[in-house]
């Protein structure tokens, strides 16, 4: 499928799958990248807090991997990854040229668990039982200018999304979900099936959930994502979640394309 049919695809459905979203060779080495991350922060060898990441302390069993570009893990190919050629030709398709730095981080479901998110939208803090003009004033703006992405490195059917929903309010079967059912069926849904080694841009606006049965065998995929950078953006308290970047040893590491990612991110945070 050319750019511009995935582009088009995103902006209609709210996602699109790509085979080829990683630079060439990367896909084994970032598996067992990963697989290192996951036991470091499960053995306390790698403390990851929003204030800082560290070493030597309690394991932790998280499902969500912050910190991946820290020094702590020295695990350096996810910068690079987060930088490399392939992802920058679908951001650049998306978010046109000038980018900055989103995130990048695990997520790691062990199996044979079985997990379901239930239905929702990713509008953090923002009210999720607005009225119309209130819940499509926060599709317009809430993360307006940013792309998100899953890698998977298992095979991973997980993700559902209701296709479209990214562009309008909520039907009452919808909102029902949303609110008191977040585990019913819904209609006009897709099932994101993806092999080891595709990737799935796709809108946290949409209504999605993320699902699989008991006897999966794991789920390992990195999670992605870069911002639009203008002149125009205004300075912001730093996110908690990304509290740690602000770290004096968090730039030096970088390779030069996440650096500059990384520096357009720096000069917008507020202390």
């Amino acid at each position: 499928m050319a750019y511009e049919e995935q582009v088009a695809q995103y902006y209609e459905d709210g996602y699109f799958i790509a085979d080829d979203a990683f630079d060439p060779g990367m896909l084994a080495p970032l598996e067992a990248a990963a697989r290192r991350a996951v036991a470091k922060v499960q053995s306390g060898e790698v403390v990851v807090k929003t204030e800082g990441i560290s070493t030597g302390g309690p394991g932790d069993d998280t499902r969500d991997i912050l910190g991946l570009i820290a020094p702590e893990f020295g695990e350096p190919l996810f910068a690079e990854y987060l930088g490399c050629k392939a992802i920058e030709r679908y951001m650049h398709a998306l978010l046109g040229p000038d980018l900055r730095l989103g995130w990048v981080a695990i997520f790691v479901i062990p199996g044979p668990e079985a997990y379901d998110t239930g239905w929702h939208r990713d509008f953090g803090y923002e009210e999720r039982d607005g009225s119309e003009m209130v819940e499509m004033e926060i599709l317009g703006r809430h993360r307006k200018g940013v792309v998100k992405w899953h890698m998977a490195l298992v095979d991973d059917a997980c993700l559902w999304l209701v296709l479209g929903s990214q562009k309008r309010y909520r039907t009452a079967e919808e909102r029902e979900a949303l609110i008191n059912g977040h585990f019913v069926e819904l209609s006009d849904t897709v099932q994101v099936v993806l092999k080891k080694g595709q990737t799935v841009f796709w809108n946290g606006n949409t209504i999605h959930r993320g699902r699989a049965s008991e006897g999966m065998p794991e789920r390992l995929a990195i999670m992605g994502a870069l911002s639009q950078h203008r002149d125009s953006d205004r300075p912001q308290q730093v996110e908690e979640r990304f509290g740690w970047r602000m770290a004096d040893n968090i730039r030096d590491g970088l390779p030069e394309k996440t650096r500059l990612y990384y520096d357009r991110w720096r000069s917008l945070q507020q202390d």
